[in-house]
């Protein structure tokens, strides 16, 4: 665009033309899904994720496929909470309420708050014990300014920056399952009350398990496990970043 443009303006034009381009090959794609099969785009979605998610019960196999599938989406760039939002919620809050809205202790182990208080600290994969692990063991000012970026949001459980900006494993499916097992051998109390996901890890856990201390304990330790996943896999990612800029 002419140099008299603004910047601000230029780059909002930039951005429109591909998306209108896939607004368009979107519809050209499911016009021709819709007139060979009877079926529109989201029926694929439905079909191939929401119904077969929707046959999980709460075990343990079952939030660890449904993270597993939560993880994959982030792989290729998708919100996989988001994706699974209504199949997740729709399983797992009923477990924590069936009891408490009849004033009665809630015993159902794995539930929604029991799931996101062992497996979402500082959101999806549990990231923030990757931003502790960066700023503790890394020596690249690049990470160091995503982890920078990303720690005050991750308090607060958002963490696109650190998902997108660093490529990240399945730690959050060991956190549940370490989260299971303090649950049922006694150490964790059983979580049973509704805390908003945005609330910062550690509050969260004393909030969800009735204002109970062993709840942030627990996810205390949970964030320290984190941290040694990750620096692992954080010094070889960083060997790997390394070679790459010697062989640029």
């Amino acid at each position: 665009m002419p140099d008299q443009v603004p910047p601000v303006v230029s780059r909002a034009f930039e951005v429109l033309v591909p998306a209108i381009l896939t607004l368009i090959i979107t519809a050209c794609i499911g016009s021709a899904y819709y007139n060979i099969t009877g079926l529109y785009l989201n029926d694929i979605i439905k079909n191939s994720i929401q119904d077969p998610l929707g046959s999980l019960d709460a075990t343990v196999p079952g939030f660890i496929i449904l993270y597993l599938v939560i993880m994959l989406f982030w792989l290729v760039g998708i919100h996989g909470n988001n994706m699974v939002s209504a199949v997740k919620e729709s399983i797992f809050t009923p477990l924590a309420l069936e009891k408490f809205n009849r004033g009665e202790k809630t015993t159902n182990i794995i539930n929604m708050y029991a799931i996101q208080m062992w497996g979402e600290i500082g959101g999806s994969g549990c990231t923030l014990g990757l931003v502790i692990a960066i700023f503790i063991f890394s020596k690249r000012e690049d990470n160091k300014a995503i982890a920078s970026l990303s720690l005050i949001p991750g308090l607060f459980e958002i963490n696109e920056t650190v998902t997108f900006g660093i490529p990240f494993v399945l730690t959050s499916i060991v956190l549940e399952i370490v989260g299971y097992v303090l649950t049922i051998i006694g150490f964790c109390p059983v979580a049973c009350l509704t805390v908003p996901w945005t609330c910062p890890s550690l509050i969260f856990g004393f909030l969800a398990t009735g204002a109970n201390i062993m709840g942030a304990v627990t996810q205390a330790i949970l964030i320290a496990i984190s941290v040694v996943i990750y620096t692992s896999f954080l010094i070889s990612y960083e060997k790997y970043q390394n070679k790459q800029a010697v062989e640029a």
